[in-house]
């Protein structure tokens, strides 16, 4: 049963790994359009002569120039060789297709004009209407610094500041040219080494709350910690983004999709976390790799670098990519663990440790919960196929018959046994090559353990003994009791006594 959802877990997780590396290219950070940290600031530092009306920003980080024109009059704004590129007023916006910059400034790394287009200055314009709004965006190509690699003496010397370039934009207003002043600095960041310690020390609570098997509330408040943060700083880089609240919305759901859905499907790990479920150690490495992936690690260089796409404080901003990073990183390592060693088996005896996981420490309305969500034959077919394994001492005892197990409050009552091999060529999914787990009862039957599924499941694990549940008439034994009697301490998965080997000659 845990093999099957492994494997599906292993199998969402790495086809959502595939899904990121494939949706988020290197130029971008925590949503697939928006700006990665940097040390380049550009800034609009002055517009002359001064228009009521006409204000100018740089957004995305230096990746796009943004001008609003809410005057009565048009403004047009000249291309690379003084032609005209854009019209902005009262009509919306209209872009020449004549213009070499109308191709050129489609990316931020710049186009090439189609061919047989002529984009000569002198040539006449063609206007195309691209927007009904009083605002224009593009890549403008002054303003941000177009090399992968910086200039020269920022290279010798990186630490210090360094003013790059201050050119002009110019609009045409009424024949006037108005000259939009704009300055590219380089701008050094801080040093990162001071958010290693804390980085580390959420790296290993995320480890030790996930490790440890009885802090279950614990690692669900953790996972919540962890995608409210990461939601955050998503949120975050969205806010400053150019556009009206719907365009963010738009790029916030298209840009964090895989994001989207790793918060959702933090919702039902947490509340598996909250009923102690220990397959919720699945969801937790889950949500918690990519969040630590995509929140953390895509956007690290935001603790060195100045310049960053967040509307909050930048020391909130690198925290939160510390959270992100060093405790999402943590409960992956640490539920990983846990799981290696729940699904340790001992050479000695083969005891598996699954079901005391999954009902040790509930309350009875807790336990009632997980009842319903189970599946009675899919849990006693692999309960039941260890639970022979553990009888291979005393499998002599079954030569006069099997023992059934029947869950009562079923709508058709369940029914498994343990029982015999009825041939001596053996199933390799058979637990032993003496025993086997089998639906149904299987003639002749010794004895039947009958009991609701909740007290079936507290018995194979251990956290009920049979002697007790017998005496508390929470279960019924039927046939020879005797029998029972022998089997009684192999029963439990986990017992807190090792049962001791009988010699058969004075069992029986």
């Amino acid at each position: 049963m845990r093999s099957w959802v492994a494997i599906r877990i292993a199998a969402v997780a790495v086809g959502a790994i595939a899904l990121v590396g494939l949706a988020a290219p290197p130029a971008s950070a925590h949503t697939i359009s928006g700006p990665r940290p940097t040390n380049y600031r550009s800034r609009v530092v002055a517009i002359a002569p001064a228009v009521p009306g006409i204000s100018a920003r740089i957004v995305d980080l230096g990746t796009r120039f943004e001008l609003t024109n809410r005057s009565s009059t048009e403004v047009t704004v000249l291309g690379y060789e003084d032609e005209p590129y854009l019209r902005v007023g009262p009509n919306g916006v209209f872009e020449n297709l004549h213009s070499q910059a109308t191709y050129i400034n489609r990316t931020r790394a710049g186009s090439t004009v189609p061919v047989g287009i002529d984009t000569s200055p002198t040539a006449a314009p063609e206007w195309k209407k691209i927007s009904g709004g009083h605002t224009a965006r593009w890549h403008d190509h002054r303003i941000h610094w177009m090399s992968p690699q910086p200039p020269p003496f920022v290279a010798q010397s990186p630490g210090s500041f360094h003013h790059l370039s201050q050119q002009n934009i110019v609009l045409l207003r009424n024949g006037e040219r108005v000259a939009i002043a704009v300055s590219l600095d380089w701008v050094p960041g801080p040093s990162g080494v001071p958010w290693i310690p804390p980085l580390v020390v959420l790296f290993v609570v995320g480890v030790l709350v996930a490790v440890v098997p009885r802090w279950w509330r614990l690692l669900a408040v953790l996972v919540g910690v962890l995608v409210l943060s990461d939601i955050a700083h998503a949120i975050g880089f969205e806010i400053p983004r150019p556009g009206g609240n719907v365009t963010k919305v738009v790029q916030f759901v298209g840009g964090s999709f895989v994001s989207i859905a790793i918060w959702i499907a933090a919702v039902p790990t947490t509340i598996a976390l909250l009923r102690r479920r220990a397959e919720a150690l699945y969801g937790v490495v889950f949500v918690a790799l990519l969040v630590a992936l995509i929140g953390g690690a895509t956007d690290l260089s935001a603790l060195w670098k100045s310049q960053l796409p967040d509307a909050g404080p930048a020391w909130l901003t690198r925290a939160e990519v510390v959270v992100t990073l060093g405790l999402g990183g943590g409960l992956v390592v640490g539920a990983l663990v846990r799981m290696l060693r729940s699904r340790t088996v001992a050479a000695d005896d083969g005891r598996r440790q699954w079901l005391s996981l999954l009902v040790s420490g509930l309350s009875d309305a807790e336990l009632a919960q997980v009842v319903r969500e189970l599946d009675v034959d899919d849990v006693l077919e692999v309960a039941l196929r260890e639970l022979a394994a553990r009888f291979a001492p005393v499998a002599d005892a079954f030569a006069d018959g099997s023992l059934a197990f029947v869950v009562t409050d079923q709508d058709v009552p369940a029914v498994w046994s343990v029982a015999r091999n009825a041939s001596p060529n053996v199933s390799p999914n058979d637990a032993t090559p003496g025993l086997r787990a089998a639906r149904g009862r299987v003639e002749p039957v010794a004895a039947e353990i009958r009991a609701p599924f909740a007290v079936t499941l507290q018995v194979l694990a251990g956290t009920l003994a049979v002697d007790d549940a017998v005496a508390r008439a929470l279960i019924l034994i039927t046939g020879d009791a005797a029998f029972v009697a022998r089997l009684a301490p192999y029963i439990p998965e986990a017992p807190t006594v090792t049962p001791a080997r009988e010699d058969p000659a004075s069992a029986s």
